[in-house]
């Protein structure tokens, strides 16, 4: 569910990044490269939701490697938390702990069973 989550939330960021730069490309002093760069950002973030849910489809239909992605998403999440909080981002402890659940879930004996098949 929270990669569906994360897939609504950057298609509709990406819709939002879209309509910004196209009016502030009309207003601007940068009107072309506002445009341009918005056009930019809209496409990584349209990627970034696709994959979204190619791995939400991925962990419903049970892939094993999908899987394997939010377990390397999640360390690599993890790590970056930490090395956030260690400057001073007390924010981090919540992406710590929500990556810190993904994996103990992840690790379950009845998730693993549920991946095998």
């Amino acid at each position: 569910m929270l990669q569906i989550i994360l897939g609504i939330i950057l298609a509709v960021f990406a819709v939002m990044v879209m309509v910004m730069s196209s009016m502030m490309g009309n207003y601007s002093y940068f009107g072309d490269m506002t445009s341009i760069i918005g056009g930019a950002v809209t496409v990584v973030l349209m990627v970034l939701a696709a994959f979204s849910f190619l791995i939400a489809s991925a962990l419903f239909s049970g892939k094993k490697w999908g899987r394997t992605i939010v377990i390397v998403f999640s360390i690599v999440n993890l790590v970056m938390d930490a090395a956030s909080m260690m400057v001073g981002n007390v924010f981090g402890i919540g992406g710590m702990i929500l990556n810190g659940i993904v994996l103990y879930y992840m690790w379950r004996p009845h998730v693993i069973a549920y991946f095998s098949k």
